[in-house]
């Protein structure tokens, strides 16, 4: 049995030193993302986690880390983790009593659960989808082979659509394509995509959730196992689970190093190829090696012929691990990109975390280093696909979570790859909304915007309807809201609203409504009346709160929003339980001299400048901890866009971003808290920044006027 040298496992306690990051970014992540902060940045505990060699090396080196080597050899530490597992559950009763978060699975669905520590070898995936295609015949396709990997194994994709038109390319159907294993020591993102699958075929036979409209009206495409050759070499040395190897199976080190030998696939994709040596490595036994040229590997080669072949509007990658959603462009922080472009994707990545809560941003921000040659990045600019890349599990999880861990993992992404199903097409959703209300709070008119929010057209003009919930809510006489004929108007109201192209709105006109005083939430159901059947969600059902904060004073952050987009609650309350510093629009306030940021949580700031009207620059710079500083000049609905400055503390050196500022003006610091072990502090300074410059003395005097009259209240 070969072992992987090149990775352990580390156990890293309290209190944290200083300069981690710099030790070992893999602590960095693993402290972040798994110990419970205190207010002032100290904790206790520890954290076990795996790091490459050199890493771990230097953790044990360093005085002030408290780090023991629990092994060098991270493949047998998770191949012991799942043995421990698999001895204390026994194994007859693996499908009648598995249950997760309150649901017990189907009698008649075999567990998710395959040999190789709980994750399927080739052969049981195999097994498996040979299975779903004897049991879903008319919905999924027998596997279609897309290409041939380096060592001669089959690239297989299977197409899911109900009657399976158009599974050999083309057709009217707007497609999604899913991958999975691109990297080969990521089993959990092969258990993702299985469990995504079997989810959406058994829910079209059951018309569950529209899955049956799904399928009628989208193409799915499922490539399971990207990479072959690089699973099944670790399948053949770690046969109990843990492999480590990560690329594919061509050579690119000196014998017997064959364990390194590999390209990273998600580093051969043609779009900024080799762009530098930081997102991507030239050499060959890295992990990041890029290959010889862009789609050198026949393994990118199949997936750029999938793309190619059924044009899909949106791609879904899954990856591990770190909780986080990645889309484009991440090869550089100047990447320049439309804000509507960006904002669809913070969108998407916001809805698809809806229940998950997973981080999102390009891969600088989330994770705070560029990559290069990657897949999403390929995706959206070279073929204006809609890609994004789902990272499942925790640090603690690892690469090989423990068999317990697997299908809670799955069911996390099972609604980001419903929701990307439903957006590569028309999806119709509740936008927006604006209340009014008497001095009496009993009655009022609701505005509601609704939105096209998928990547098709909405082409049919048709009727959205209003229905009062009894008890709650009763319809009052509202301009161009008709009642339909024989019903009470009191009950039902109908209006008339556009087509809609994709990615836009309209309005609808106030609809006037009374309820009682004494009622805590007014209800309202909307629904969506003759319209193409290739839409998404006909239906809202929307809770305002009965208060006078709510009905005169919120925002778009009062609507609170779930994995059911169809359930919406609009509330004060809502807004309240944003935290502050979590969004640009919700940024604690920031200014010259000193700051202190948590250390706990991503955070954004606000800084006015005050200094020059014309010629300032700014320049924000961390204190003694690690961090990542990006600065926006714009704060978005769905996230800050329009970046001035972008820095990571790597190297040893600590972030510091100097950007053009302009008195007056507000700018969007956002601290990614990847790297941030403890309470730290940062400094925001303004100077001339060049010849020309003029003071902004009557703003100076007016910011600090309302800085006093703040502290007198």
């Amino acid at each position: 049995m070969q072992t992987n040298a090149t990775v352990g496992i580390v156990t890293l306690s309290a209190p944290w030193p200083a300069g981690l990051a710099r030790l070992s970014p893999a602590a960095a992540r693993a402290v972040r993302s798994s110990i419970a902060w205190s207010g002032n940045g100290s904790s206790t505990g520890a954290v076990t986690f795996a790091a490459p060699a050199a890493e771990w090396r230097r953790l044990l080196a360093a005085s002030e880390a408290r780090a023991t080597l629990e092994t060098p050899d991270a493949s047998a530490y998770y191949e012991a983790r799942a043995d421990r597992e698999s001895a204390a559950i026994p194994a007859a009763s693996a499908n009648e009593a598995m249950r997760v978060a309150g649901r017990r699975l189907l009698s008649s669905e075999p567990a998710l659960a395959g040999s190789m520590g709980g994750y399927y070898t080739s052969s049981e995936l195999a097994l498996e989808m040979s299975r779903l295609v004897s049991r879903y015949p008319s919905l999924i396709s027998t596997p279609i082979r897309m290409g041939t990997s380096r060592l001669g194994r089959a690239i297989e994709v299977w197409c899911v659509t109900d009657g399976l038109v158009s599974c050999s390319g083309g057709g009217d159907r707007p497609a999604v394509l899913y991958t999975a294993l691109v990297h080969a020591r990521e089993p959990a993102t092969l258990m993702c995509l299985v469990h995504a699958l079997r989810e959406v075929l058994r829910d079209a036979e059951m018309n569950v959730g529209g899955a049956a409209n799904l399928l009628r009206t989208r193409k799915l495409l499922f490539m399971p196992l990207a990479n072959p050759d690089g699973y099944a070499w670790n399948e053949r040395t770690r046969p109990r689970g843990g492999g480590m190897k990560r690329k594919n199976g061509a050579q690119t080190c000196q014998p017997p190093d064959t364990e390194n030998d590999g390209v990273d696939l998600n580093r051969n994709f043609g779009f900024k190829y080799a762009y530098d040596n930081v997102g991507s490595s030239p050499s060959g036994c890295s992990e990041e090696y890029r290959g010889t040229s862009a789609f050198s590997e026949p393994e990118t080669q199949a997936i750029r012929e999938v793309v190619r072949r059924h044009a899909p509007k949106i791609v879904l990658h899954w990856h591990g691990w770190g909780n986080d959603i990645a889309f484009p462009f991440s090869f550089d922080w100047h990447a320049p990109m439309s804000n509507s472009d960006l904002g669809m994707f913070q969108e998407f990545a916001n809805e698809m975390a809806a229940n998950n809560h997973y981080a999102s941003g390009r891969a600088w921000e989330s994770v705070g280093y560029t990559t290069n040659g990657e897949a999403d990045d390929w995706g959206w600019g070279d073929q204006r696909a809609a890609s994004l890349t789902i990272e499942v599990g925790s640090s603690q999880d690892g690469f090989w979570p423990p068999p317990s861990r697997i299908l809670p993992i799955a069911m996390e992404s099972a609604f980001p790859a419903r929701y990307a199903a439903w957006a590569a097409g028309p999806m119709m959703q509740l936008d927006g909304l604006v209340t009014t209300s008497n001095d009496e709070g009993t009655a009022g008119s609701f505005t509601l915007t609704v939105q096209n929010n998928g990547l098709g057209h909405y082409t049919h003009v048709h009727r959205m309807c209003a229905h009062g919930t009894p008890a709650t809510a009763t319809l009052q006489s509202s301009a161009r809201w008709e009642t339909p004929a024989g019903e009470d108007s009191a009950s039902r109201a109908c209006v008339s609203v556009p087509a809609l192209e994709a990615r836009t709105s309209t309005e609808l006109p106030a609809l006037s409504l009374s309820w009682p005083k004494a009622a805590k939430w007014v209800s309202l159901t909307l629904t969506s009346e003759g319209g193409t059947s290739s839409s998404h969600t006909e239906t809202f059902q929307i809770k305002v709160h009965n208060s006078a904060t709510t009905l005169k004073s919120c925002d778009s952050l009062c609507l609170c929003t779930s994995a059911d987009t169809a359930l919406l609650d609009y509330s004060h309350e809502c807004r309240a339980a944003v935290p502050p510093g979590s969004h640009c629009a919700v940024a604690k306030p920031a200014h010259t001299g000193a700051n202190w940021a948590s250390g706990v949580l991503d955070e954004h700031f606000k800084y006015t400048a005050t200094q020059y009207s014309r010629g300032g620059r700014c320049t924000v710079s961390s204190l003694k901890r690690d961090t990542l500083v990006a600065v926006y000049a714009i704060c978005a609905r769905f996230g800050a866009q329009d970046p001035l400055g972008f820095a990571n503390s790597e190297g040893g050196r600590t972030a510091t971003v100097s950007f053009p500022c302009t008195a007056g003006t507000n700018y969007y610091i956002f601290w990614n808290a990847e790297y941030m072990p403890g309470r730290f502090s940062f400094t925001i300074n303004e100077a001339c920044g060049g010849a020309d410059c003029t003071r902004a003395h009557r703003l100076r005097h007016l910011m600090r006027m309302r800085h006093k009259q703040r502290r007198s209240k």
